[in-house]
């Protein structure tokens, strides 16, 4: 006979499955959806310089990682703030003007690849929560982007 209640050794495991499942913003459908289409969102922004739009799309909270291998005008360590990052974003995709950014799967999700003669000078990923760009991660290293040229 069932109580309809949860026994005592799971309820700790579901609790621990909702709190992921939430913070991972649903992970079902509804979630890549909405990441793919805020990916569109932010690859048009860059494209057209557009900082407000930007900013729209960023978490007041947003922080971007770049790794640069030292070979661009690019910060270390952390940008922090939608309106901070954004400018960042912007400055350095400026960096390389005759590029095109595709969109494309980056570690499983939806990103960016930003292309310049055939060749992938960078990536770009992200994470969305509640619909809006919380952390991104920008690879312009070409060391580390060796992988990605392959044919």
């Amino acid at each position: 006979m069932t109580t309809g209640r949860v026994p005592r050794l799971y309820r700790g495991f579901l609790s621990s499955v909702r709190r992921r499942f939430r913070d991972r913003g649903g992970r079902g459908r509804a979630a890549e959806h909405l990441h793919t289409r805020t990916a569109a969102d932010f690859r048009a922004a860059c494209e057209n310089g557009d900082l407000a739009g930007l900013v729209c799309l960023l978490d007041p909270d947003a922080t971007v990682l770049s790794d640069d291998g030292g070979r661009f005008r690019a910060p270390r360590g952390q940008v922090r703030g939608a309106e901070r990052t954004a400018r960042f974003l912007i400055g350095v995709l400026a960096q390389f003007p005759r590029r095109e950014a595709l969109l494309g799967s980056v570690n499983g999700r939806t990103g960016l690849l930003l292309r310049q003669g055939g060749t992938v000078v960078g990536v770009v990923s992200f994470d969305v929560r509640s619909g809006r760009i919380t952390e991104v991660w920008l690879m312009l290293n070409p060391d580390k982007l060796r992988s990605w040229n392959r044919s």
